[in-house]
């Protein structure tokens, strides 16, 4: 099971950070290597990513649902994907809080994940670093909207 945990501060308030997290549009373009992410019904998207862990490359399909919303403090994300690398079935819990005087918004996040395939024979610790890797170039991205 591969768990990471962190937490940034984004300058913007907390409700502008909701809108922008709960945007398919914005969120495609944030996360790393996805190709699609198209809302199915209310809290539920098909998605197609794309991802390259050094020379194991791949795509995956599958679903992220919303759960336990309250907005604007805080979800759960479900994801389940398989594809030519193998499959990903995880979740992350998303925390907002005011900082900065409510100009600036706190976010925490705690995520797990199995995955299995050929993503499960390259190894943990490379899985690690690149799930790292994708979460600081999704909030750059998410910085720059």
């Amino acid at each position: 099971m591969l768990k990471l945990t962190g937490r940034k501060t984004i300058d913007r308030p907390p409700a502008e950070v909701w809108r922008l997290l709960m945007d398919p549009s914005v969120l495609r373009d944030c996360i790393p290597g996805c190709q699609e992410l198209e809302l199915i019904e209310p809290g539920k998207y098909r998605i197609a990513l794309k991802v390259g862990l050094g020379l194991a490359k791949g795509s995956f399909r599958g679903e992220a649902e919303l759960k336990d919303v309250e907005e604007p403090v805080k979800y759960r994300l479900e994801v389940r994907a398989k594809g030519t690398m193998g499959f990903i079935h995880g979740a992350t819990e998303v925390r907002i809080a005011p900082a900065g005087g409510g100009k600036q918004s706190d976010l925490s996040y705690e995520s797990e994940a199995q995955i299995g395939g050929v993503l499960a024979s390259v190894g943990a610790r490379l899985f690690q670093g690149a799930a790292r890797s994708f979460t600081e170039e999704f909030f750059e991205k998410l910085e720059g909207r």
